[in-house]
């Protein structure tokens, strides 16, 4: 599954092949959830709050706005589980991926059955590790996971190997310690 290094260039390659799914989704997901961190999360509640003071003003009642609110959490709580769905239902049709995160200036590149596309190191804005996989983040803090790479297609050197690349490379966000 994965490359050695290539040592004529001296660049580190490491390749993944896999096909993505709703766990998988829920992972990278909830992992950007966790580098928001608190701010993230307060911004999340914004539209509850809105939508909870609309509702007391249109309805005149402590208990409209009480149950809208209610509402929206129990649908903010769902979100993940949904997004995590959809993005799983999209990316069934493109088929199994192969991953290339490289050392060198192309950085990583991904190549579907319909697709291929290049990221260079300048636009990720770092990685989140969890128990199953790498989250690779965007530079903009309100857009979703650029791509999510899962320890399952690595071996156990592989995964050091990639992690090696990723942090000479991007910033890590907090999120609970890697299990090994």
């Amino acid at each position: 599954m994965a490359e050695a290094p290539s040592a004529a260039e001296g660049v580190a390659v490491v390749e993944l092949r896999y096909e993505l799914g709703q766990p998988d989704w829920s992972d990278a997901l909830r992992a950007r959830a966790r580098a928001q961190g608190v701010r993230g999360r307060l911004r999340g509640l914004l539209a509850p709050l809105l939508f909870a003071g609309v509702a007391w003003v249109i309805a005149d009642s402590a208990l409209a706005a009480g149950c809208a609110f209610v509402g929206c959490l129990i649908g903010l709580a769902a979100r993940t589980g949904v997004l995590a769905v959809r993005q799983a239902k999209a990316g069934a049709t493109m088929g199994p991926w192969a991953v290339t995160v490289s050392d060198s200036d192309d950085a990583v590149c991904f190549m579907g059955a319909h697709m291929a596309t290049r990221r260079g190191w300048q636009s990720l804005g770092g990685y989140v590790e969890t128990a199953a996989g790498f989250v690779l983040l965007s530079p903009a803090p309100y857009l979703l996971v650029v791509h999510y790479l899962p320890k399952r297609a690595l071996g156990r050197d592989d995964t050091e190997r990639l992690r090696a690349v990723l942090d000479s490379h991007l910033p890590r966000r907090a999120a609970r310690p890697p299990q090994h």
